[in-house]
């Protein structure tokens, strides 16, 4: 039992990610995934700032465009620089 390889699920990790990151550890995806809980609970409340909301969901929609991989240079799991870029260019 203790001779058990972990596997590796495909769909978890970041297709676009140079060193092959888990979504789940990923910083950017991380990033994200707090601008969208923020978001839903201002979304929620009965007296939220409307302003606050705009901001959010243009933060969200910047983050979707530029996509995960603008965060690769600065991600720490990275080690090669020169992947990283070549990972926000494509």
């Amino acid at each position: 039992m203790g001779n058990m390889k972990k596997k590796i699920n495909k769909k978890k990790v970041v297709s676009i990610c140079p060193v092959g990151m888990i979504k789940t550890k990923c910083p950017s995806i991380k990033r994200t995934r707090n601008i969208r809980v923020k978001l839903l609970t201002l979304q929620r409340e009965r007296n939220s700032d409307a302003g606050q909301i705009s901001k959010l969901r243009l933060a969200l929609k910047e983050k979707k465009k530029k996509g995960i991989a603008v965060d690769c240079k600065t991600c720490n799991y990275n080690t090669t620089e020169s992947h990283a870029t070549t990972a926000s260019q494509e």
